[in-house]
């Protein structure tokens, strides 16, 4: 058996410190050896919890299963973990000190069959791996950030059509996860509303803010789907904060409503994610009479950021995340046909204008709340592998399943522009994986001043603010 002992310090408070080690699925941000990680149980972490890990080793991936045996929070952990070759148990001990925590992690490391001749030999390079290890946990717990910076590398490949496209796969996900710094380890105290929560990135989104501790809003089209919705994640996650609302973000009047409802209820709002999103393939009116896609993709995020920013004043520092989509790079906003009534209709193209109108509100918002505490972003999650991509999009799904993204992964930009510290300091930005993007790659998309100033007041007026 070979033995790995190290200690270190962070200077957080121990029951952070033990949520987030005890948690596997977070291995793979601070072990270099671990090239993915993830809980495969259901429930909130504790006893019997069960994580898949990926182990790079000897330039092999080998897979690996741990489950924890001992759980005495915050003081104790024990994980078990087995592969094919061999099995290990990891002891971590937490303990309070002036300033933080100390964590002394021991790993007991046991080949099987004939492997066990090799254990001499292999000591001093698993008690280098063991030693990276938990320096990368302490660098995970030291909340020290920097943002990154849009290199000419990332300018070019926006510029140039198949190398930026292929970033929007899971395959540019993964490779850009490896120089992901860790995410915030606790949002307790954090309220979030996340429109479109009841499905793909929005769920995906709802669930992990719920395991960081925050109060999140969910937000479905209708109530019993908002409530089943939270039922799930309570269950997922242990956190009893989660509340369901419901409204159709299309109709103005029911975004008049949960607004009211939320800033009647709620002390604070920290976080708005506007995400609920749809493409429809055939020219839709909504009762109030305005075409679908405009309403929920761009009227209805507008009126609602509006009608909460008054509250989220109150609760800065504050964020809002916009969710995009990589389709607004092909189109410019055009003022006079914002719903599509003079040109012959067309689904994509009318989704594509309304996620590019609301980049330009995202930017607009930031000059306008830059001295209010509140930061203003927008993201794209990539192509995703969600219901809604599958049901309105069925020839690119077909063609592109096998390398569409995850919900999570998908969602994984939007949780840390509304919870990480260095996206706190920035605002007016488009992002994908963590990484700052131009906004227009193809010449003609530009809008003029004139017209994002036409934008903003169709919108009030069409709101009626």
């Amino acid at each position: 058996m070979i033995r790995l002992e190290e200690s270190i310090t962070a200077a957080l408070p121990i029951e952070d410190v033990f949520k987030y080690t005890s948690d596997f699925a977070n291995i793979d941000e601070w072990d270099p050896g671990v090239a993915d990680s993830e809980k495969i149980s259901h429930g909130p972490v504790g006893i019997g919890s069960e994580f898949k890990v990926v182990l790079t080793f000897a330039f092999r991936k080998v897979p690996m299963n741990y489950k924890i045996v001992e759980f005495n929070q915050p003081e104790k952990v024990v994980l078990k973990g087995v592969a094919e070759n061999f099995h290990a148990t990891d002891t971590i001990r937490f303990e309070t000190i002036p300033g933080g925590t100390r964590i002394h992690y021991i790993a007991d490391i046991e080949f099987k069959g004939p492997f066990k001749m090799g254990e001499p030999l292999l000591k001093n390079v698993l008690k280098r791996n063991g030693k990276s290890a938990v320096d990368g946990l302490q660098k995970a717990l030291s909340n020290q950030f920097s943002v990154y910076p849009n290199t000419i590398v990332n300018y070019l490949k926006d510029k140039t059509i198949l190398p930026g496209m292929i970033e929007f796969t899971k395959w540019g996900y993964q490779r850009r996860k490896s120089s992901f710094q860790p995410m915030p380890l606790n949002l307790e105290g954090t309220t979030a509303l996340v429109t479109g929560a009841t499905s793909g990135i929005g769920y995906a989104t709802a669930t992990r803010l719920s395991k960081m501790g925050a109060r999140v809003i969910v937000v479905g089209i209708n109530q019993a789907d908002a409530e089943i919705t939270c039922e799930k994640i309570i269950k997922e996650t242990g956190n009893t904060h989660i509340i369901p609302q419901n409204a159709d973000i299309s109709l103005t009047r029911d975004v008049k409503k949960l607004a009211e409802r939320v800033i009647k209820q709620e002390s604070k709002i920290h976080i708005l994610v506007n995400n609920a999103g749809a493409l429809f393939n055939e020219r839709m009116v909504t009762e109030e009479g305005f075409e679908k896609s405009f309403a929920l993709l761009l009227l209805g995020p507008f009126l609602l950021t509006q009608l909460l920013i008054p509250k989220l004043k109150e609760s800065r520092p504050a964020r809002i995340v916009n969710v995009t989509s990589g389709g607004m790079y092909t189109q410019k906003i055009k003022i006079d046909d914002l719903m599509y009534e003079k040109e012959t209709y067309n689904g994509d193209k009318t989704y594509a204008r309304a996620k590019r109108g609301l980049v330009i509100l995202t930017e607009m918002w930031a000059e306008k709340l830059k001295d209010e505490g509140i930061s203003v972003n927008a993201m794209h999650p990539g192509w995703v592998d969600t219901p809604g991509v599958e049901k309105s999009l069925p020839q690119f799904y077909k063609i592109t399943k096998n390398i569409l993204r995850t919900p999570d992964e998908g969602a994984d930009t939007i949780l840390w522009l509304a919870a990480s510290a260095e996206a706190q300091a920035v605002t007016g930005k488009l992002w994908l994986d963590r990484r700052p993007h131009i906004t227009h790659v193809f010449p003609g998309t530009k809008e003029t001043q004139k017209e994002r100033e036409q934008l903003w007041e169709k919108l009030q007026e069409l709101a009626a603010l």
